[in-house]
């Protein structure tokens, strides 16, 4: 497409240029073709209407009615794409931005720097991709939610293997495990995306990020614990990054008292499950499992407590979730790899496919555990966030397909070990942390296998020991002073 500057794409992979490039290279010379919709439509591609095409942006950054001109440029797009209807407010003309700051910007992406890294056909596209990339890395955490680094995402993608079928996240912010998953299969189209979003500027944000990737789905705003939009859907594959512990901090907790008692979500193997008034991730597990059709399988990231915690209702989920069959993986990660906190996280993986059904062979009465806290680095330029390389995916991934198509993988001392029902059950009373089932890479115990949830309730307890020696031992001070006529 670099010989046809004429044409703006949104674009997410070099791929698709190729593929709309060759189909029409022999009409290079017939710009009429270039401004056929469904020509781009057919590889996953956009065109821009002219007016709002970057060069013309650009032409026009310095014109004193710039801010109108840019509304007017959202909304001519609205109308163009009716998929973008409600995603694109027109905010400019009533800003408090300057004229200067706004041609300002524009200006700056308008830099040789941009074209020559990314292409003028997909400026705005890549434009775009950064400022989600970098709302997820500023804002962090908003409430008890973490935007998945990227990283997690693939790691997540590339041990689901999403080829084909239905993909749901009910938390789906701005919708990366989508694009990531589209990505796996190379963009071949045989994956239908479905997905739900609390926030409604991160809903827009969804919509728009599979607009620019050339994707589909139907995504709902709405609270997926009290109003799932999903109700009946029943996937292939769920991939998802729920909140962390949420309600935990509140006074009213996350709603669970809005549950009914018939909820369908809440039984497991015909037993209705206790929710932890305080801590949705229970809940998220059983949504996430409610979804599942048979043979489908559920890959997502949870706090590393819940591993291991012992609060009544939380564990009866957990022992539920491993007593009928249902929990494949567990991998515990690095703390480091969300921008803005430094909470561990481990990987679930919860599966209907474990009878040897569908190509997979049978795994029933087995979970794999793998302990990557070992794997990733500080990103270069960062002193607190780590991410995982490419060796680092491939390492976990590689195990866990292996288990799930060829038989059990060796155990390798620290790093992975299948472990069997009786083990989980009995020896370890359905705690899933890895480290209790893999050891450690020389042989020697390591307090850092066991949980910190699980060590820090015998911490507490012997601090408030000390703290009731030490005020004993200060009356007692205090006592011996004033026998030898002194005041403390």
């Amino acid at each position: 497409m670099s010989e046809t500057p004429a044409a703006h794409v949104f674009t997410d992979h070099s791929l698709r240029l190729k593929q709309i490039a060759e189909p029409q290279s022999e009409y290079f010379g017939d710009t009429s073709v270039l401004e056929d919709q469904d020509e781009y439509r057919q590889v996953g591609a956009f065109v821009l209407p002219e007016d709002a095409r970057w060069e013309n942006i650009r032409k026009n950054a310095q014109a004193d009615d710039i801010k109108v001109r840019l509304d007017n440029i959202l909304e001519l797009l609205e109308t163009t794409y009716p998929e973008l209807k409600g995603l694109l407010p027109r905010i400019y003309a009533g800003s408090n931005l300057d004229r200067e700051s706004v041609s300002g910007l524009i200006n700056l992406f308008s830099k040789e720097i941009f074209e020559r890294d990314y292409g003028s056909e997909d400026l705005i596209g890549r434009v775009y991709e950064y400022f989600i990339g970098e709302f997820a890395s500023s804002e962090g955490k908003r409430g008890g939610e973490y935007f998945t680094p990227s990283s997690i995402v693939r790691l997540l993608v590339a041990m689901l293997e999403p080829e084909n079928g239905t993909v749901f996240d009910p938390c789906c912010g701005s919708g990366g495990m989508f694009v990531q998953s589209d990505v796996f299969t190379h963009h071949s189209g045989g994956l239908s995306f479905y997905g739900q979003e609390s926030k409604d500027f991160t809903y827009r944000l969804c919509r728009m990020n599979l607009f620019i990737h050339g994707l589909g789905g139907n995504i709902q705003m709405g609270n997926s614990y009290t109003d799932d939009k999903h109700e009946t859907l029943k996937a292939d594959f769920v991939l998802a990054n729920p909140p962390f512990n949420d309600g935990s901090k509140g006074e009213n907790g996350w709603g669970a008292d809005k549950i009914p008692n018939n909820d369908p979500r809440l039984k497991i193997g015909g037993a209705k499950m206790p929710l932890s008034p305080r801590n949705a991730n229970p809940m998220w597990m059983l949504h996430f499992l409610s979804h599942l059709k048979d043979g489908g399988t559920a890959g997502f990231v949870m706090v590393t407590g819940e591993l291991s915690n012992s609060e009544t209702a939380r564990l009866e989920v957990r022992k539920a979730l491993v007593e009928g069959g249902y929990v494949d993986c567990i991998v515990q990660l690095s703390g480091q790899l969300f921008a803005n906190t430094q909470i561990p996280c481990t990987l679930w993986f919860l599966s209907k496919n474990r009878n040897g059904e569908k190509g997979y062979r049978a795994r029933t009465g087995e979970i794999l555990f793998i302990d990557a806290r070992k794997l990733g680095a500080l990103i270069p330029g960062s002193r607190k966030q780590k991410e995982l390389s490419d060796p680092d995916l491939e390492q976990v991934a590689m195990v866990y397909r292996q288990f799930k198509h060829a038989g059990v993988p060796e155990a390798v001392p620290g790093f992975c070990r299948v472990a069997v029902m009786d083990e989980v059950r009995d020896e370890h009373k359905y705690s899933l942390t890895p480290g209790r089932y893999v050891g450690s890479a020389d042989g020697d115990g390591d307090d850092d296998e066991v949980d910190f949830e699980e060590r820090m309730p015998h911490l507490i307890a012997e601090l408030k020991e000390q703290f009731t020696q030490s005020a004993s031992l200060e009356i007692e001070i205090q006592a011996n002073l004033r026998e030898v006529g002194f005041e403390f």
